[in-house]
């Protein structure tokens, strides 16, 4: 991913600063997203529309744009640094956005960073919007397990080797844990709220960093 990224920055992307913007989510989401390629896009749309609108307030606030274009690339990983099953988003984001100034030209406005309270606030809109959208899907914390859950009712094996990958656990052989109950998909609850980082927060498992 490293040398796709240099490559997009070096020879794609126009010669403006670009930033990284990750998504880590909680454990039960990364299980649904493994094998649910729908929710995945819309998750990731609802991580991209955050990172933009706060491109565009900060626009509006620093040099009064109010029509303000934003540019990124997504890389959707898959897996975490020990090979286990962890879905998450890793985006290439112009640090700025593209305006029409006064003469029809199009120039583009370098933005500082984003405050740590303001990374905050974009993690917690991020993780209610996720919410909304798992309860308008019927996979709320109250969902029916077999229409929440269809890859335990109609593959429990590959079920039951996500969720212990998920859990950066042993599945089968003889270093195998106790028995594994299937992942099953219950979102957690939004109300953990606080900073991990510099511009890197943690709200009920959902952790962007800028």
């Amino acid at each position: 991913m490293a040398d796709n990224a240099a490559h997009l920055v070096d020879r794609v992307f126009p010669k403006v600063p670009v930033r990284q913007s990750a998504l880590s989510l909680p454990f039960a989401l990364r299980y649904r997203l493994a094998y649910d390629s729908r929710l995945a896009r819309e998750v990731l749309h609802i991580f991209i529309r955050a990172v933009f609108s706060s491109l565009r307030r900060r626009a509006r606030k620093n040099a009064e744009i109010r029509a303000a274009h934003c540019g990124a690339v997504t890389f959707v990983q898959r897996f975490g640094g020990s090979i286990n099953l962890n879905i998450h988003f890793h985006s290439l984001v112009l640090d700025g956005v593209y305006y029409e100034e006064d003469r029809k030209q199009i120039r583009f406005l370098m933005l500082p960073p984003p405050s740590d309270t303001e990374v905050v606030q974009i993690t917690e809109r991020i993780a209610l919007r996720i919410m909304r959208l798992l309860k308008h899907r019927g996979l709320g914390p109250n969902a029916d397990p077999d229409e929440a859950d269809p890859l335990s009712r109609d593959q429990p094996l590959l079920a039951e080797l996500y969720t212990a990958s998920v859990q950066g656990r042993i599945a089968i052989g003889p270093q195998a844990g106790n028995y594994l109950a299937t992942g099953g998909f219950q979102p957690e609850p939004v109300h953990e709220r606080g900073l991990r980082a510099s511009r890197c927060a943690n709200v009920s498992g959902f952790q962007p960093a800028r």
